[in-house]
């Protein structure tokens, strides 16, 4: 076990299984795949183990059935690649082995992605089933070159062209700053901005992509805009995408910090953002995706929707617009997790799904990611608090006026990398005053568990 640096996990062969792969900041959506199976299979929810297999390293872990893969010993913070995840996942002997106790037991093991990808290779076992988009589309479009030219004409996009080289990224760019003030920049893969930026000169890109070569740049026109939606969907079919709702991004920079819902945006906007989702979900339906994804935009100052990527996995916020629907939708209606098991498995809708158009939306929400720009030291710990979803059922329900939650801590005398996460908050509100407070207040209380390293 020299793969496994932590877990709880004990088989019980009285009880059906299922894996769910993801970084601990989405493990509440096993919850809701729970439900999901136990609908379709017709066990009850209590009968049901959600095994979940994450890289995240912390000081304790207040969760159930966990194992945690990561080869690290350091009390160190590194978020870990995920094709390297994947590999340790699909190479483990331990993992292989409870897959195997599993499979003596029921006749299926589901394997629940939170983002496919080809090197996960558990579902070469007999009767293991990965539920999630195919990983050589989910490939495809996160390849940012090949998502803009596959997307070309498709949606309202920004001008952009591809740069072959440092050299021609250089040359091309200095000609266009002579018409323009500013220009995205990315790599082929820049998950959440990690490597792209917003360049006003040429110094910019020098500065930030020299020791880039031989790589391959995708630059954008800078559109100047009044907000950052992003929408999330599945994809059921060639003709039936199901959009969760539209939240408005956090951005610094280019980089991703958190969402606010509802989006702030007009009715209108809304529509159009949704008619372009339904479009993207389409277009990538008929590649065979089937499942969750998310699109962002931006709305132009003069009011134009500007399609900007698809994200072909769970995105980080799906949780919390489960935790709204489910705060909204009819109690027999499905979560967005059995609808994308009734995608992947059948190629068609779940049954009693219901449109979240005209919804009475009962909840606000707000998230806020705590990155860190340089490699800092915790000097102290914060609760490992639990219940995110009894948290919306109480603001929703007026039990509460509103509340917070702060997830994801790493624990004391951790040191956190640059680009890693230090901690999450949540908020749960009947208006924007109500979560704004929230995420105030857990950014405050997460900055005095740091110094710096």
């Amino acid at each position: 076990m020299n793969d496994i640096r932590w877990t709880n996990f004990k088989y019980d062969n009285t009880r059906y299984c299922f894996f769910f792969i993801s970084e601990l900041k989405a493990y509440g959506l096993g919850q809701f795949f729970k439900i999901a199976v136990s609908k379709l299979h017709g066990i009850p929810v209590v009968d049901i183990d959600c095994i979940t297999i994450a890289p995240d390293i912390f000081e304790q872990y207040n969760y159930e059935n966990l194992i945690i893969v990561n080869h690290t010993q350091l009390r160190e913070n590194k978020r870990k690649p995920h094709e390297e995840f994947m590999k340790d996942i699909s190479k483990s002997g331990y993992i292989s082995g409870i897959c195997d106790k599993i499979l003596q037991n029921q006749d299926k093991l589901y394997i629940y992605m939170f983002e496919s990808n080809q090197f996960m290779t558990l579902d070469q076992k007999l009767d293991i089933e990965l539920i999630g988009p195919k990983a050589d589309i989910v490939k495809t479009l996160s390849n940012k070159i090949s998502l803009y030219k596959i997307f070309d004409g498709v949606v309202p996009m920004a001008e952009y062209f591809v740069a072959n080289s440092f050299h021609e990224l250089m040359d091309r760019s200095s000609k266009l700053f002579e018409n323009c003030d500013k220009l995205f920049v990315s790599l082929e893969q820049s998950a959440a901005g990690a490597n792209s930026i917003v360049a006003t000169s040429t110094d910019d890109i020098q500065k930030r992509f020299a020791h880039h070569t031989d790589d391959i740049f995708l630059v954008v026109s800078y559109v100047e805009h009044t907000s950052d939606p992003t929408s999330l969907a599945v994809a059921i079919n060639d003709t039936d995408i199901y959009i969760a709702g539209i939240a408005d991004q956090n951005m610094e920079g280019t980089s991703f910090r958190g969402s606010t819902y509802p989006s702030k945006v007009s009715k209108d906007i809304a529509e159009q953002i949704d008619r372009q989702t339904i479009a993207v979900g389409r277009h990538i339906a008929r590649m065979g995706y089937r499942g969750i994804f998310g699109c962002d935009f931006v709305v132009s100052n003069d009011g134009e929707v500007y399609f900007i990527e698809v994200n072909p996995r769970k995105q980080g916020t799906t949780m919390e617009f489960c935790c709204a629907l489910r705060t909204m939708l009819p109690s027999n209606a499905p979560n967005l997790p059995e609808i994308e098991l009734y995608a992947v498995l059948d190629n068609k809708a779940a049954p009693n799904i219901v449109s979240t158009s005209g919804l009475d939306r009962t909840i606000y929400w707000a998230t806020y990611n705590q990155k860190l720009q340089n490699r800092l030291k915790t000097i102290s710990c914060l609760p490992q608090q639990r219940g995110e979803i009894d948290m919306f059922e109480a603001v929703a329900s007026n039990k509460l006026t509103k509340e917070y939650m702060i997830l994801e801590h790493v624990g004391q005398e951790f040191f956190v990398n640059k680009g890693s996460f230090l901690a999450r908050v949540i908020a749960t509100g009947h208006n924007y005053k109500d979560v704004e407070s929230g995420v105030d207040m857990g950014k405050r209380l997460i900055a005095w568990t740091i110094t710096q390293d």
